[in-house]
């Protein structure tokens, strides 16, 4: 086991905080807050931490910060948040900017790493949120329930930080085929719209990167960050959810309905469905039809 080291210097002006001691079911089934704050902190304002087993949101409501984590520097303006794993290495500070306006979390619990290393591979470590933001709002109703003594704080503290961490995967600007967002939105409306009129077809990659009006390679990238899949992967199940729409609501024979969705052979289609739902299209019918 590391040895937890912290290092702190400067007392920040706390506008709130407290730490928080987590029942033994909120850490067998929940996401949990260790603690959480307000602070107002000056130009002598320092944190040097690691091996702390916590995972730890940073929103800067104004003012800037700095920090140094896994080898790079970052700044940390208006409406960034700094989200890290704490049994990495870390420094966070004010600096001589001179005022560092902040509201923070540490939470642990449930599938926490599995959501950290998600966002930090789609984003790294700080992500433009802007200043309206669910965050800010979701750390004030968590300190609410506290203050209030909330019999279910536990339960409800749970489901806004899956909120927090769920804006984050999907509003943050960096989601973006690129930082013309007017022009993002066109692509990725027209891509969609492109696959739902012609997912029948034989689509290829280069046909789907025209629409998008990139290159393949940036194209499969981007498609990747937005939605969570590749771009063939997306069209795969968006032909599999077809063809069990079909299943259920139709006696249409297997073979033809691989056919109408866009399955070169139905041995391919079946492989590919039992790949997926962990079932046959057969016996997917059958559950249906029962």
């Amino acid at each position: 086991m590391k040895k937890l080291w912290v290092e702190s210097n400067g007392s920040p002006k706390s506008y709130f905080s407290f730490n928080y001691t987590p029942s033994f079911l909120a850490k067998s089934v929940f996401f949990y807050v260790q603690a959480l704050g307000h602070f107002f902190c000056d130009e002598n304002y320092f944190v040097r931490r690691k091996a702390y087993n916590s995972f730890l949101i940073i929103y800067t409501v104004n003012g800037k910060g700095h920090a140094y984590y896994r080898g790079k520097k970052f700044e940390l303006s208006k409406g960034h948040v700094l989200f890290m794993n704490c049994y990495d290495y870390q420094e966070y500070y004010t600096g001589k900017d001179g005022f560092w306006e902040i509201k923070w979390i540490h939470f642990n619990g449930s599938n926490s790493e599995e959501y950290y290393n998600l966002i930090y591979k789609k984003y790294g470590p700080v992500i433009y949120m802007g200043e309206n933001t669910y965050i800010s709002d979701a750390i004030d109703k968590i300190t609410d329930l506290y203050s209030n003594s909330d019999m279910q704080f536990e339960i409800k503290a749970s489901n806004l930080i899956v909120n927090m961490l769920t804006e984050i995967l999907l509003v943050s600007p960096n989601n973006q085929f690129s930082h013309d967002k007017k022009n993002n939105s066109i692509h990725m409306n027209a891509i969609m719209d492109f696959i739902e009129k012609n997912y029948a077809s034989d689509i290829t990659l280069d046909d789907m990167a025209a629409v998008a009006c990139s290159s393949k390679y940036h194209f499969c990238r981007n498609f990747k960050k937005i939605t969570g899949y590749g771009p063939y992967e997306y069209l795969v199940k968006y032909r599999v959810n077809k063809a069990k729409s079909l299943l259920k609501e139709t006696d249409i024979p297997v073979g033809e309905i691989a056919e109408s969705v866009g399955f070169g052979s139905t041995s391919n289609f079946i492989q590919t469905f039992k790949k997926l739902e962990g079932l046959t299209p057969l016996k997917y019918r059958t559950y249906w039809k029962e």
